[in-house]
């Protein structure tokens, strides 16, 4: 029987799936200039470096940048081969089609290579989800999983639903179902973002795994919800997550292209001409994000320029000295 989520698309899954179609349009498909693609190689590497950590990889984003450069590097030779699994793995994520059993099954062997005695196997065994000597978590039986898997997948590639929410519902079921031994967060941050970049190529390249690890203990606690058969916590929690690994990069695309002068200086006549001009007041005239103006506003406050009096509802902003031409 093909999976059926009981899911409720509301106001605010609405607000962020059409925030995230926004941002995404913004950026650039086809040909990159050097300094996009040097972006995406970092956000790559955040990208490896955040799923791992969030499964309790060691190494710091240094030491994974430099494993990944092909640099000599010295650390727990388990570590040092879940990133360098991990870099192959998402190098491959274009060759793979989300809907097929046999590529899910590949991906893991790439990702769990010498890390699990059976890779690219679904388990054979019972398994739990444990946080210390509690049981958080009992996935169905292993004799089920590959049907289960199998009718995920054939729900996935039918249902008339918004990629972002499809991939958000996908990503929760298939760590209800836990198909195999080990390396399941890994697999499902990484399907994710493969079954996004089908919808739009730039999902290769976001990072929304950092934004995952910054907020670890509410992805947990959204998969929680999820496995108790409330997926819709765990769907807004994921395409939050999204829109703010979106919205980051076409801030450095702005960053990048030259514009961020502009905005500063847009800023500033605001600032000169209504101290108490609010984040989004800005935001709303320039038509950027709230986070990219708050960027700009730390920006400027250490170089200097501006400065806050006061505190967020009754403060006010100075103009300190104008910034360099």
């Amino acid at each position: 029987m093909v999976y059926r989520p009981e899911f409720a698309i509301d106001n605010e899954v609405l607000t962020l799936v059409s925030e995230i179609a926004m941002l995404i349009s913004r950026i650039p498909e086809g040909n990159v200039n050097s300094v996009q693609l040097r972006l995406r190689h970092s956000n790559n590497v955040r990208t490896i470096h955040s799923t791992s950590a969030i499964e309790g990889n060691r190494l710091s984003l240094e030491e994974v940048t430099d494993i990944i450069d092909g640099k000599h590097v010295i650390g727990d030779p388990d570590d040092i081969r879940e990133i360098k699994n991990a870099k192959k793995a998402y190098d491959r994520m274009n060759r793979y089609d989300p809907f097929s059993v046999k590529d899910l099954l590949a991906a893991h062997g790439t990702l769990m290579k010498d890390l699990v005695e059976r890779p690219g196997e679904f388990r054979d065994c019972e398994v739990g989800v444990f946080k210390g000597p509690v049981a958080v978590h009992i996935p169905p039986e292993h004799d089920d999983v590959p049907d289960m898997v199998g009718d995920l997948m054939e729900w996935s590639k039918g249902v008339k639903l918004h990629p972002l929410v499809m991939s958000c519902i996908f990503h929760g079921r298939f760590e209800y179902i836990h198909p195999f031994v080990d390396g399941n967060g890994r697999m499902g941050r990484l399907w994710h973002s493969l079954i996004l970049s089908k919808w739009r190529p730039a999902f290769e390249y976001l990072p929304i795994e950092s934004w995952i690890n910054i907020n670890k203990k509410e992805y947990y606690r959204s998969l929680d919800e999820a496995h108790r058969g409330n997926i819709s916590v765990f769907v807004k929690f994921m395409l939050l997550m999204i829109r703010m690994a979106v919205d980051e990069y076409v801030d450095e695309i702005t960053y990048t292209s030259g514009k961020g002068p502009d905005i500063r200086m847009s800023i500033l006549d605001m600032v000169s001409g209504d101290p108490k001009v609010t984040v989004a007041k800005m935001a709303s005239v320039l038509n950027v994000s709230g986070r990219t103006i708050k960027r700009h506003l730390s920006l400027m406050t250490k170089a200097g320029t501006i400065k806050r009096e006061g505190g967020a509802r009754t403060g006010h902003w100075e103009v300190v000295r104008p910034p360099p031409q």
